[in-house]
């Protein structure tokens, strides 16, 4: 699993700041409605970065619970729940060893985060690792990217976005062969002294087809019930690059 997030985690919010949560819950509160699925007030939101994709469970009423893997991402997760007056809990863990202190009956993730996962054997890992702290009969939605469909060349493209407060530059291409995409991001932001924090990260994204997915969930415990093309209730088309799957654990 890549370390990813530690530094960037300052400005994170900034860099998807086009994102709607709320609209996110409200899809995901639709397929909640259509497979019948009842959270009994309590959502596992995996991959949490810095809260914003659990925050809008919390204001609906849930009990919610943010997981991720960055101590950074969690630390800015906290500070904005209690600005917010918000009690979600929060655990730093890594999704293929989740040790929660409970059991749920729905989990959550998305903003690519199994995508992070480049191995068949990570992933299955995950897999088997969300099914320990759901009870049998919980529902698992998550998303895919499907890298290989970016407008992304397969040789390296340098672009920049400067800021008052930050200059990022990032580094893009695709590894087609491998179905990887890969960013390196240099960050330069300024502090209170006038100075300026260089910071350097390296992501990674692999695709993963169906037809790999489904032998892993079946093999971990899962039945896969059906995938979306992202944010409406329609079959996925070869054309399409973000599609939502769902998956019950088997009784």
């Amino acid at each position: 699993m890549q370390k990813s997030y530690k530094g960037l985690a300052r400005i994170y919010d900034y860099l998807l700041s086009g994102v709607n949560y709320q609209e996110w819950a409200d899809y995901l509160e639709k397929l909640f409605e259509h497979f019948k699925i009842e959270p009994k007030q309590k959502i596992i939101d995996l991959a949490c970065g810095t809260g914003n994709s659990t925050f809008p469970w919390a204001l609906r009423g849930y009990t919610a619970c943010g997981v991720d893997i960055s101590a950074e991402m969690l630390a800015v997760a906290q500070e904005k729940a209690e600005k917010k007056n918000l009690k979600p809990g929060f655990y730093r863990q890594d999704m293929r060893n989740l040790k929660l202190p409970f059991q749920s009956d729905i989990a959550v993730l998305y903003q690519d985060g199994l995508n992070y996962l480049l191995t068949k054997k990570d992933l299955e890992k995950a897999f088997v690792s969300i099914c320990s702290v759901l009870r049998p009969g919980g529902f698992f939605i998550f998303n895919l990217n499907l890298v290989e469909k970016l407008p992304a060349s397969t040789t390296p493209e340098i672009s920049w976005l400067e800021t008052e407060e930050f200059t990022l530059i990032w580094e893009s291409f695709l590894e087609p062969e491998k179905k990887i995409w890969q960013i390196k991001l240099t960050a330069f932001i300024l502090e209170e002294n006038g100075l300026y924090t260089k910071i350097q990260e390296e992501h990674k994204e692999r695709s993963y087809s169906l037809q790999e997915i489904e032998p892993l969930l079946a093999r971990a415990g899962w039945e896969l019930k059906s995938c979306y093309k992202a944010f409406t209730m329609e079959k996925p088309s070869a054309e399409d690059r973000n599609i939502f799957c769902i998956a019950r654990r088997k009784d």
